[in-house]
């Protein structure tokens, strides 16, 4: 699984970008306090001394006052002073009456009142501050002489007011070059560094096999994830080169790691990783979005490129006739192969494997290459001695100025109805999409705005009832996605559904049907009906399925048993113990776990095994002519008998008749769903059909 280095780029470059802003704040803050403290304390150091004076000079006042007088004027003020001003360049009376006005300055400078110059007069002690006239710059000091009167004096304070200017505009020079080195020092960090995923010092760091089994670990490896033995992923899949995504089991979840890889030469893997803080839905470590961050770095360059997607056609038989681990090493295999081709492989899903290939020299040359490219993986491979005939089907879009649309939904559904269009001709193993020839691939073209049709309220659910024989009545509802026939969209449901697993919107349209469901199930509640919905295996491998499943359970506060889950057997070809480990979690919760389709695989024995299922639904082509194929009966009987060894209880689809029924009551299946007890109905329908039904 690779891991794109844009994503890992913008993550580093926001951590810097939050950080710089934070230093940067706090410098100004920082500045900003020192320059005020350093004003504050020039100003209180030189008029400090001032006060003091005025003080003195009040005192000596008073005492050639003598008693002092009720009313002074500018005269007797003069008289009083005497021309001796005590360390001021000059003296004032001031009247605390008539508003602070001046009844006497010395010299004649300060003739305004003191209001003018915004200085408070002291109503006790001295009280000293700098006011401006004209170019020149006075500090004022004023002790009160009398309930009506203030005694002061005032200095030429303009060379020091100057000197503490140039301190503020040196100290905001100071900060700003700062900022500036700062900055600059955290960009050259960004481009050397922050940008280079070799020079990110990831938190773990650890050894394996080229199994993924842990040989070594640091201790913050050991401490956060203390019972992993190995990684989900295999090593064999990582590129040096390139930074990669990893997971480690997990057991409700899977975690996630983007690391830089290196091997060695005795076939170690050492691995630096971070652990990817993203939630649930961000999808930055899935396969297909990790495969729209690279089509979305091509696109700038505005050169043709190819997208494509290659079907792994006989995988299946492959692994009904040998078994997964043996389908599994085919699979890795064929994507080893592709990965020799192809600049970017991504796993979309089990079957499904994404190549892009950028423009540039090699552009032409692997597009005169792509039939024996598509050739080679279709020859016989041997595997454990045994020879598999491969087979692949694949569909490739030209992304150019000729594509209607330049989106990556866009792209991959142009490859996929290349792909369609290949799956239909048995003579030819791949199609080439253009813009060009749009017309050639209408019939296969889907493109549908599924999260547009979810707002528009396109889509709804039905319910199938489920009937069951000793009871004598409806036992359950299978939950059935359908489209409004007001949407007039000429596309089965089986489509529809592969074309949201393929085009990354299954998220969102399984969210709809869970919520929807649920919310029906909760209305059934008290009539002892349970629910059973489809999961999709694109849903189940999902990273967080459970978190979001059980979080959407718990808001409709449901009864343990009233949501069942329905799998088919045919998505267990990759992370079955994966799989397992999830319905363990669900049916722990009191969700019963259903398993669909039983017995079209050869290996279902296997997954019954070890599958914590409750209930086995007898697949419709055993039902049939059950009524009169011998064999059909016989298969249908054998899985009867292993459920009632096992404690589990049967349903069989498709009952449409009343022989089918009688056979079926007659074998001892447990539950019959099909036409003869109903067809899917809404909501509502669904309501009244429990309280109506009587089986004629």
């Amino acid at each position: 699984m690779q891991f794109q280095t844009s994503e890992f780029n913008k993550m580093t470059l926001m951590k810097a970008a939050v950080a710089l802003v934070i230093i940067i704040s706090v410098m100004i803050a920082s500045a900003l306090s020192v320059w005020f403290a350093a004003t504050d304390a020039a100003y209180d150091g030189a008029l400090g001394a001032y006060s003091e004076w005025s003080g003195a000079l009040c005192e000596e006042v008073r005492a050639r006052a003598g008693e002092g007088d009720s009313a002074v004027d500018a005269a007797k003020a003069e008289e009083l002073f005497g021309g001796d001003y005590n360390g001021f360049e000059g003296a004032l009376f001031v009247t605390e009456a008539g508003g602070g006005r001046i009844i006497y300055c010395s010299s004649g400078i300060l003739v305004r009142s003191m209001e003018e110059y915004g200085f408070s007069l002291p109503y006790e002690g001295s009280a000293s501050a700098v006011v401006n006239e004209g170019e020149k710059s006075y500090a004022v000091a004023l002790t009160k002489y009398s309930d009506n009167y203030y005694v002061g004096g005032y200095i030429d304070f303009t060379e020091s007011a100057n000197a503490l200017s140039k301190l503020q505009i040196s100290l905001t020079a100071v900060s700003v070059t700062a900022a500036v080195i700062v900055i600059a020092a955290f960009v050259g960090y960004v481009l050397l560094t922050g940008l280079n995923e070799r020079g990110h010092k990831y938190r773990y760091r650890f050894v394996t096999d080229i199994e993924g089994r842990i040989l070594s670990s640091n201790k913050n490896f050991k401490h956060d994830f203390p019972q992993t033995a190995r990684i989900f992923d295999n090593v064999a899949h990582f590129d040096p080169d390139k930074l990669n995504a990893i997971k480690l089991g997990s057991f409700e979840d899977e975690l996630f790691l983007a690391c830089a890889v290196k091997k060695t030469p005795r076939g170690k893997i050492k691995i630096s990783a971070d652990e990817l803080g993203m939630p649930y839905n961000a999808q930055a470590t899935q396969p297909r979005e990790m495969m729209r961050e690279a089509y979305t770095s091509f696109l700038p360059r505005g050169k043709a490129f190819l997208l494509g997607i290659i079907y792994l056609n006989n995988l299946h038989n492959i692994k009904d006739m040998f078994g997964r681990d043996f389908a599994e090493n085919v699979h890795k295999l064929i994507y080893d192969k592709i990965s020799k081709r192809f600049s970017y492989i991504y796993d979309l899903d089990i079957y499904h494997i994404g190549v892009l290939f950028p423009d540039g020299k090699q552009y032409a040359v692997i597009m005169q290459d792509l039939k024996d490219i598509v050739g080679d993986l279709n020859q016989s491979i041997k595997i454990e001695s045994n020879i598999v005939n491969m087979s692949v089907k694949c569909g490739f879009a030209i992304c150019d100025n000729a594509m209607e649309q330049r989106s990556f939904e866009y792209a991959m559904t142009a490859a996929d109805s290349a792909l369609t269009r290949a799956q239909k001709d048995k003579l030819k193993n791949y199609y080439i999409f253009h813009g060009s020839e749009i017309k050639q691939y209408a019939s296969y073209f889907f493109n549908y705005d599924l999260r547009q049709m979810l707002q528009d309220n396109l889509f709804e659910m039905e319910y199938q009832p489920q009937y069951g024989i000793k009871e004598g009545r409806v036992v359950g509802f299978e939950a059935l996605f359908r489209v409004k026939k007001s949407a007039n969209l000429a596309v089965n449901i089986f489509d529809l559904i592969s074309y949201a697993e393929r085009s990354g919107n299954m998220m969102v349209l399984g969210d709809f049907i869970f919520n929807t469901s649920m919310r029906f199930a909760k209305r059934m509640e008290g009539k002892n009906v349970k629910v059973s919905l489809n999961v999709s295996p694109v849903q189940l491998m999902q990273a967080g399925f459970c978190d979001n499943f059980l979080e959407i359970y718990n808001q409709y506060d449901l009864q343990p048993g009233s949501i069942c889950v329905e799998i088919t057997e045919s998505f267990l070809v990759q992370n079955f113990d994966d799989a397992v480990q999830k319905l363990q979690v669900l049916r722990e919760k009191g969700i019963e776990i259903h398993l669909d389709d039983f017995g079209t695989r050869y290996s279902s024995l296997l997954y019954l095994k070890k599958l914590p299922v409750s209930v086995i639904k007898i697949d419709r082509e055993f039902v049939i002519d059950i009524d009169t194929n011998d064999f059909d009966r016989s298969i249908t009987k054998m899985i009867v008998n292993i459920c009632k060894e096992q404690q589990l209880v049967s349903i069989s689809e498709g009952v449409e008749t009343r022989a089918q029924y009688d056979v079926l009551k007659e074998i001892g299946v447990d539950v019959i769903q099909g036409w003869l007890i109903g067809k899917s109905m809404p909501a509502d329908d669904a309501l009244r059909f429990v309280d109506d039904f009587k089986l004629s």
